[in-house]
């Protein structure tokens, strides 16, 4: 039966590439991927015009977030049943959230305009079910948990909880709020009276900012819930790729912070919001970083 039965390799490899790919052109040309190229038609309707639009933040984003949770794991151990877990589970709510946007309004003004670009989240969902079968399978073994007996300066259990809370809190505000999230660290002033959320304007955001906010939610609560499918809180391989992810994300927004890229933050917003996010992001960094060196 184990022979029938695809290897962790075999699925890692696949799926880092994909990341990869998808990662490099959200991290380089988040406009141009979203507008599908020079040869492709838009995977997106209402495309903003502006390069320093937050919605190219969010899909740089995500692409820290596939960096993290994919590619660098899997060059740690291309062998992990561990990253199996995580990406069968993205996988699953991927093909389910493309659905959302196919058949439902949920997104209407993000939708493609064209048939081309209807085709093509076709294909990208058919492909993701491909996908999800193969790396299914290759979660299949029976394995042991992986530890490490080394000693460090703080246990990957005391890690791994921390950053499973840390995240958590986020990816479940991306997911059912992501209005009111993104209203403590953007602002509109082109709004007149609006309304206040924890002394907040509340912004308007469209349904491609609404669509990548989701994204980035259910990325995030999947890799978490592949180590709990995982049964192994002292997983090593969530540990490295956490710091990873974090650490890149926390350099991105003192980016965003000292450069503003990506309009617009007042001064009230950098002290509320951003400044303790990095604060909080550095702390995370500390303990998982303490979670992997050995005494």
């Amino acid at each position: 039966m184990n022979s029938l039965i695809v290897q962790p390799l075999t699925a890692n490899i696949m799926n880092a590439v994909m990341c990869g790919l998808m990662s490099f052109g959200l991290l380089m040309t988040p406009q141009k991927f979203m507008q599908g190229g020079e040869y492709q038609n838009p995977w997106f309707g209402n495309i903003p015009n502006e390069r320093n639009n937050k919605v190219f933040y969010l899909g740089q984003f995500m692409a820290f977030l596939m960096l993290g949770g994919c590619v660098v794991p899997t060059l740690i151990d291309p062998n992990s049943q561990f990253l199996c877990y995580q990406m069968a589970t993205i996988h699953a709510v991927n093909i389910i959230h493309n659905l959302i946007f196919l058949l439902s309004h949920e997104y209407k003004n993000a939708k493609p305009t064209t048939k081309t670009g209807t085709g093509q989240w076709i294909f990208m969902t058919v492909l993701s079910g491909i996908f999800f079968i193969v790396t299914l399978l290759a979660s299949l073994h029976s394995t042991d948990n992986v530890i490490d007996n080394k000693e460090s300066y703080i246990s990957k259990t005391i890690a791994n909880i921390v950053m499973v809370s840390f995240s958590s809190i986020f990816g479940l505000l991306f997911i059912i709020a992501p209005k009111l999230l993104l209203s403590m660290y953007w602002t509109d002033d082109s709004l007149e009276n609006p309304k206040k959320f924890l002394g907040f304007n509340l912004i308007n955001i469209s349904d491609l900012e609404r669509w990548w906010s989701r994204c980035i939610g259910t990325i995030i609560l999947a890799l978490n819930i592949g180590l709990a499918l995982d049964t192994n809180i002292e997983q090593p391989l969530y540990t490295a790729g956490s710091l990873v992810t974090v650490s890149t994300l926390t350099l991105f927004n003192l980016h965003q912070v000292v450069m503003r890229p990506y309009k617009s933050i007042s001064n009230k917003q950098v002290l509320m919001s951003w400044l303790p996010n990095l604060l909080m992001s550095g702390i995370v960094i500390g303990v998982l970083a303490s979670g992997l060196l050995y005494v």
